[in-house]
C-alpha cells in the first residue's frame, strides 16, 4: 500500500513545485521548492498549458475562470489518473475481460518475489508457466 501511496503523492509534490517555479508569490503557500523548472520539465513547455497533459481536460470540466483557482498539483494528479485509466483499459483488453468485475487476482502478476511472497500473486517469471513450458513442447 506505501507504494500506492508515494505515486498518487508525487504528482502533487511535482505539481506544487511546477507552480511555485512558474508563480513566485504562490511558492510559499503551495510548499513548492524549486527556483526554476528543471530542464528536465522546461524542456517540455513553460507554461501549465504545454506541461501538463490533462490541463485542457480539468479547464473542459471546471472551465477556463475556475482553472486559475486549480493548484497544479490537482492538475497533475488528474494526468497521472488518465494515464492509470489508460493502462487498466489496455489490460483489461488484453485479458479479454471488459469489465472490472471479470478481472480477478488470477490475471495480475507480482514484479517481484516479494511482493509475490506478501501477496500470494505469482510471480511473473513463474506465472503460466507450466502452460508456457507445455506450449514450446508441444
Amino acid at each position: 500500500m506505501a507504494c500506492m501511496g508515494r505515486a498518487i503523492m508525487i504528482p502533487g509534490f511535482l505539481g506544487s513545485n511546477i507552480e511555485g517555479a512558474l508563480h513566485p508569490d504562490r511558492r510559499e503557500a503551495v510548499s513548492g521548492n524549486w527556483d526554476s523548472l528543471p530542464k528536465t520539465v522546461s524542456n517540455i513547455g513553460a507554461s501549465p498549458e504545454e506541461i501538463f497533459a490533462s490541463y485542457f481536460d480539468v479547464e473542459k470540466k471546471v472551465g477556463k475562470d475556475e482553472m486559475k483557482h486549480i493548484p497544479y498539483g490537482a492538475i497533475a494528479f488528474c494526468t497521472l489518473m488518465d494515464k492509470l485509466s489508460c493502462g487498466l483499459q489496455q489490460f483489461m483488453a488484453g485479458a479479454r475481460k471488459f469489465s472490472l468485475k471479470a478481472i480477478s487476482r488470477d490475471d495480475i502478476f507480482a514484479a517481484n518475489r516479494e511482493t509475490a511472497r506478501e501477496t500470494g500473486i505469482a510471480f511473473i517469471t513463474e506465472a503460466n508457466d507450466e502452460r508456457a513450458k507445455k506450449i514450446l513442447n508441444s
